[in-house]
């Protein structure tokens, strides 16, 4: 007499096998998605920051006739620069630098003439992929607003050759 069969009841390699290779899938085309979302939610962050300092400039400017002297609120030790999120040193994701129009090389809590300003938020290229792929931002106190992918520093006179409009 022989001895009943059992039937196994699990899963063979192939079929598991398939399975990691459709979740593989799934992650190879959600990342670059979620990167993506990332970089545009971190530049949103960017863009309303400068339109609130720019506000705050303007109700300065209201009161004391000028923009020299201004002190942005949450800034870095470093003169004129506020890292978003505010609270990180070296974790941030952008950092806006306010600078005087007509002498660049001036913070306005510096400027002693104070006729206009300018913002530049960078992206922190030291961070995730995400970021490398951000745009730069230009806020001016004559209105000019733009991005662009080109690297810009407080001396750029505009964005570029590959400038798009804050939407």
């Amino acid at each position: 007499m022989t001895a009943p069969q059992t039937k196994s009841t699990g899963f063979t390699l192939i079929e598991l096998m398939v399975v990691v290779v459709i979740v593989a899938i799934f992650a190879a085309i959600a990342i670059p998605s979620y990167e993506t979302y990332i970089a545009r939610a971190n530049k949103s962050k960017a863009q309303s920051e400068m339109l609130k300092i720019a506000e705050r400039l303007e109700n300065y400017k209201g009161k004391q006739l000028s923009y020299a002297g201004y002190i942005p609120e949450h800034q870095t030790s470093t003169k004129g620069e506020i890292n978003i999120p505010y609270d990180s040193a070296t974790n941030y994701d952008y950092q806006i630098k306010i600078v005087d129009i007509n002498d660049s090389t001036k913070a306005l809590e510096d400027s002693t003439i104070g006729q206009g300003w300018k913002m530049i938020a960078t992206p922190n290229q030291s961070k995730g992929n995400a970021l490398r792929k951000s745009e730069y931002l230009l806020l001016d106190s004559r209105g000019l607003k733009c991005m662009t992918t080109d690297t810009l520093t407080v001396s750029s006179a505009s964005c570029g050759a590959n400038t798009k409009e804050w939407k």
